[in-house]
Order: structure tokens, then C-alpha cells, then sequence
């Protein structure tokens, strides 16, 4: 058996990062988080909505197939931009 040591301090990876308050002490701040991230989220359902119901009326304007295939790209690069824009986003609510 190995001889006990008493410890003094607690080791320097178990030790609370300089700057940062103890996550107890920001309770308080997550229903407000929860509700800015509600909102937001929100209003990117509301902007997913419009594309979704846009995308069709747009299609029944555009006749040429070749429109067709440029419609698809944009609408692929209109969902991309939507989720990166609701990550980033998220993401600064919660700093």
C-alpha cells in the first residue's frame, strides 16, 4: 500500500479557468438565453416557411428547365445560409 499524502490545493487541471465565474452564479441568465434562442429560432422558422412557400410559386413563374435547375441551386444555397446564420447566432446568445 502506498503512504497517503494530504493535499493542499486542488490540482492544477481540476482548477476553476481564470475569468470565468462558477456556473452556478449564471442560473439566473438561462431562461433569458432560452428565450433570445426562442425567438431566433423563430424567426428562422418563419424564413424557412417563406422559402418553402416561395420556392413553388416562383416554379410555377419560371417554365424554362434550365430555370429549374438554377431554382434548386438557390434554394440548396438559401438552406445552407439559413443554418449557418441560426448557428452563428445560437452560438453569440449564449456568450
Amino acid at each position: 500500500m502506498g503512504r497517503r499524502v494530504v493535499v493542499s490545493r486542488r490540482p492544477a487541471a481540476l482548477r476553476r479557468p481564470r475569468g470565468r465565474s462558477d456556473p452556478g452564479e449564471r442560473g439566473a441568465d438561462v431562461p433569458a438565453i432560452v428565450g433570445r434562442q426562442l425567438r431566433q429560432a423563430l424567426l428562422t422558422v418563419g424564413a424557412v416557411a417563406g422559402l418553402l412557400v416561395g420556392t413553388p410559386i416562383v416554379a410555377v413563374w419560371v417554365p424554362d428547365p434550365v430555370a429549374w435547375v438554377a431554382l434548386s441551386v438557390v434554394v440548396q444555397a438559401a438552406w445552407v445560409g439559413l443554418a449557418v446564420l441560426q448557428l452563428r447566432r445560437a452560438e453569440r446568445l449564449e456568450r
